[in-house]
């Protein structure tokens, strides 16, 4: 079954709510994508109801709406939903906020967790931590930071003491501009829970626990927001964006200006069919 192309137009007098994820489709990593400004600008003018879905879990909400507003895109921390924001909640939601947390992140998601009452510790103090949470991918995935972390939960796991590792952004990769792309949290802690398999086999608890995009928890806070059943997601990858639409079961719009690009021939023959979006939309300009 061939997948139908879509315009923006077409998208907003369809549906009433619309989840926008923020790198390849509003933002290309260094400044927005044609057409995004005027596209929030004229979603703001009408009130129209649309949120932002970001697996960047780096900075807070607060920080992120500043960037964006710096950049042109009139977007307010009300209408982001990160996968940083989810720490907290899924902590809370499964009882963690007792426990001993080692967090590899900026000092605003820490600060933002420490007033919410996560028990974080201190530099220094990780061999106490009883969940440790990739939150930033700056600055500890070197190869000496690996080994150790490695040799680290081979320590903990040895003792049957199952170090719960919090992955807020699945991310795999991500644009870093019109045609250069990073590495994700996620590459690394694949690497990770590949080297703890090898060594203990297969076992949920040394698997990573992860909360963004594709993972439900985004989606179903982004649904109670919408208030709305007519709602589409307009993403660019695939494995993220597009499956975790369809897990939830709303419509899914693949935009051609990220990951997927029009260098990757799209069809319908080739994508498996949980990864198969509802429309292609090959602009965001009005």
């Amino acid at each position: 079954m061939k997948i139908s192309k879509i315009s923006i137009k077409e998208v907003i007098k369809n549906y009433e709510s619309i989840l926008f994820d923020s790198y390849g489709v509003l933002f290309d990593g260094k400044k927005p994508i044609d057409g995004s400004i005027e596209l929030i600008n004229y979603l703001n003018k009408i009130n129209y109801n649309y949120f932002i879905l970001t697996n960047d879990a780096s900075i807070t909400d607060d920080e992120r709406s500043k960037s964006f507003i710096n950049q042109g895109l009139n977007i307010s921390s009300e209408k982001i939903i990160s996968a940083g924001s989810l720490i907290f909640n899924f902590m809370k939601i499964e009882n963690l906020m007792e426990k001993k947390c080692f967090i590899y992140g900026t000092n605003s998601i820490k600060d933002n967790l420490r007033d919410k009452g996560v028990k974080l510790l201190n530099e220094n103090e990780m061999e106490k931590a009883e969940i440790i949470i990739f939150s930033d991918v700056e600055k500890w995935p070197t190869v000496d930071n690996l080994n150790n972390l490695l040799n680290f939960f081979y320590k903990k796991y040895s003792e049957n003491k199952f170090v719960k590792i919090i992955l807020p952004n699945p991310d795999i990769i991500y644009p870093l501009g019109n045609k250069s792309f990073n590495f994700g949290a996620a590459a690394f802690i694949d690497i990770l829970e590949q080297a703890i398999f090898r060594i203990f086999g297969k076992n949920k608890q040394y698997k990573a626990i992860r909360l963004g995009k594709p993972y439900k928890m985004i989606f179903e806070i982004a649904k109670s927001r919408c208030k709305s059943n007519k709602i589409i997601m307009i993403g660019d990858q695939l494995e993220t964006d597009i499956l975790g639409a369809n897990k939830v079961k709303i419509d899914s719009a693949l935009v051609t200006t990220g990951i997927n690009t029009t260098k990757k021939k799209i069809t319908s023959e080739k994508i498996e069919k949980n990864l198969s979006p509802k429309y292609i939309l090959n602009s965001i300009k009005l």
